[in-house]
């Protein structure tokens, strides 16, 4: 059954998610650095948000803009940039970011919900 929107998701749920864009993002070469909010990819190449869409809605049915997996990066993002002022975080970070950093975030963003699924 699918998250419903500002519904609680299970943490196994979002790293699922999360797993699933990094994936998507396996190298440079299907990154697609502009600031594009579609949710499916462009040319075969995702965006941040595009991955995450995508991740989102293979594992719920849905693309849920504010899915916790998609305000997990949020928040990774916005502890790698504090103070920033933002007005669409994931297109503006994928934008200005190098690929390591999405790749980071991503990453970052999947230990702080693996170690919510142990307790």
């Amino acid at each position: 059954m699918p998250t419903p929107p500002g519904g609680a998701a299970s943490a196994e749920e979002t790293v699922r998610i999360l797993e699933i864009a990094g994936t998507l993002l396996a190298d440079e070469a299907v990154w697609d650095r502009s600031s594009i909010r579609t949710d499916d990819p462009v040319n075969g190449r995702y965006t941040l948000y595009s991955a995450l869409a995508t991740a989102c809605h293979e594992v719920t049915g849905h693309s849920f803009h504010r899915h916790p997996a998609l305000e997990a990066v949020r928040a990774e993002i916005q502890d790698r940039v504090p103070g920033r002022r933002w007005k669409h975080r994931l297109a503006e970070f994928n934008t200005e970011a190098s690929f390591e950093d999405v790749k980071a975030v991503l990453t970052s963003a999947i230990g702080a919900n693996v170690a919510l699924t142990r307790h």
